[in-house]
């Protein structure tokens, strides 16, 4: 092809020059699409679009460290909430243990009220035969009154005598 182009008139001089000015304009064109290209990037639009992705980038970083925070309020309400449960049903448990003994105790009143109801009527039976003695002592002392005016000795039951009969005889029942 070298040959061709001798004959042509087209010498080796001429086709390092015709290479060089394609190299050259090569060079222009990429150099005006670089220039055009970083013009373009450093347009406004783009500046703002840059701007509004690193107020984005800020954002999310904000949001995120938010969540965070919240994410911790939430573990520790939750923490909290679990101690609180755990109070509830220790408290539930001593009340029931209360209400119990409550019960035990409402049922032993009950129990010793009947007790007190039975002592009372028993007491009531003891003072009506310590009356009753004391009155089957007096009647035939009465009778008796003219023969043993002599005597210093009386064989009636006095008020401290009954008195004694009388707690003798409750000492009795509560045994």
């Amino acid at each position: 092809m070298a040959d061709l182009w001798r004959e042509q008139g087209l010498g080796g001089r001429r086709l390092l020059w015709l290479l060089c000015a394609l190299l050259l304009l090569l060079d222009v064109v990429l150099t005006v699409l670089l220039i055009f290209f970083t013009l373009k990037a450093n347009s406004e639009a783009c500046a703002s679009g840059q701007w509004a992705e690193r107020v984005c980038q800020n954002t999310t970083h904000q949001l995120q460290h938010q969540l965070t925070r919240a994410q911790e309020a939430v573990w520790a309400a939750e923490a909290g909430a679990a101690t609180c449960n755990q109070t509830a049903v220790g408290l539930e448990n001593a009340l029931e243990l209360e209400r119990a003994h409550g019960r035990e105790q409402q049922a032993r009143l009950e129990e010793l009220l009947g007790e007190v109801a039975g002592l009372n009527q028993k007491l009531q039976e003891a003072t009506l035969e310590v009356e009753r003695l004391s009155r089957e002592q007096q009647a035939p002392r009465r009778g008796s009154d003219a023969a043993s005016a002599g005597s210093s000795c009386s064989p009636g039951l006095g008020p401290w005598t009954a008195a004694a009969l009388l707690l003798l005889g409750l000492g009795a029942l509560r045994a």
